[in-house]
């Protein structure tokens, strides 16, 4: 019990996670959590459209023989889409779930997300940053009944599109891995993509996204699927894509920049897709916007790139 979204702990029963147990004590969804959310501090700002809050409140003990620091960072929450939301990014309602727990110390707080309207069958996942490998991790049901059966069929058949640079992909044009689909759909240059970012990228100025310097911003935006059955969790990284010369190496010392939202990195369960974008900063007098796709290049077996061509 607890183990996987198709056999999650029932709300409101404890479970064990390795040297903790934890047990949902409330849960707050759309309007209430977003009240919460915002009742905490005059800093924290309203759900981005078509996005609300959820927030749970957690009890914690720890029984085993370290102390243990358990807060916020430690879970996400997953649902229906079957993405992986964390990091709110905002002060949570008090008291928050964030303190070490001596052996044998309990505490209840909250933890808080934000996930599409609309997301259903939500389940809280903990996989501890303090405690290594999988071990520990567990999964909990936030409302009653809610699991999510594993995907008994590849969501998209493998294909051999895109795999050199010659036969680039354009949009729309679908690259199916054993693990990944991917397709492009759009491409955003300049003073247009700097409209795109937030302060944590707009910060550089609309100079550098204009090529005041001779680069240039390039956002790209792509559908990614968990192409794979089952119900194993995968994580698509931010590194996935590269800029590639004419021989499809990737070019040395590009600047990856913080995409905008809904960044393309993230969790995603099998069947699982989203839009989500990349950006680089575009070098001086290159030509050939051309990308590569592939994600843990240094450890994928066998090796899959596939290549997009955006301009």
């Amino acid at each position: 019990m607890g183990w996987s979204r198709a056999d999650p702990a029932p709300l409101g029963q404890a479970v064990v996670a390795g040297p903790v147990e934890l047990q949902v004590q409330e849960v707050l969804v759309g309007p209430e959590a977003v009240a919460a959310v915002l009742a905490a501090s005059p800093t924290n700002v309203e759900p981005r459209e078509g996005t609300t809050f959820v927030a749970v409140n957690v009890s914690a003990r720890n029984g085993g023989e370290k102390p243990l620091w358990i807060s916020n960072d430690d879970f996400a929450l997953t649902g229906s889409a079957g993405l992986v939301f964390r990091f709110l990014g905002a002060q949570l309602p008090g008291p928050a779930l964030d303190q070490t727990l001596a052996p044998g110390e309990s505490a209840e707080g909250w933890v808080a997300f934000s996930v599409p309207d609309g997301e259903s069958s939500l389940l809280l996942l903990f996989d501890s940053l303090a405690l290594g490998g999988t071990w520990a991790d567990r999964v909990l049901a936030l409302q009653e009944g809610a699991r999510i059966p594993d995907l008994p069929e590849r969501a998209a058949a493998v294909n051999g599109d895109g795999t050199s640079v010659g036969s680039a992909l354009g949009f729309g044009g679908v690259a199916v891995t054993e693990q990944w689909g991917v397709e492009l759909l759009d491409a955003v240059s300049g003073a247009p993509a700097f409209d795109l970012v937030d302060y944590r990228t707009g910060a550089l100025g609309v100079g550098d996204a204009t090529g005041d310097d001779g680069s240039v911003w390039a956002a790209l935006r792509f559908r990614i699927q968990n192409a794979r059955a089952g119900g194993d969790l995968a994580w698509f990284p931010s590194n996935a894509f590269a800029l590639v010369d004419e021989a499809g190496d990737p070019l040395l010392d590009v600047v990856t920049l913080t995409p905008p939202r809904p960044d393309a990195a993230g969790g995603y369960y099998p069947g699982a897709s989203r839009e989500g974008w990349v950006m680089f900063d575009v070098p001086p007098g290159y030509t050939m916007a051309t990308v590569r796709f592939l994600p843990f290049a240094h450890t994928s077996t066998p090796l899959e790139p596939r290549f997009f061509v955006f301009g």
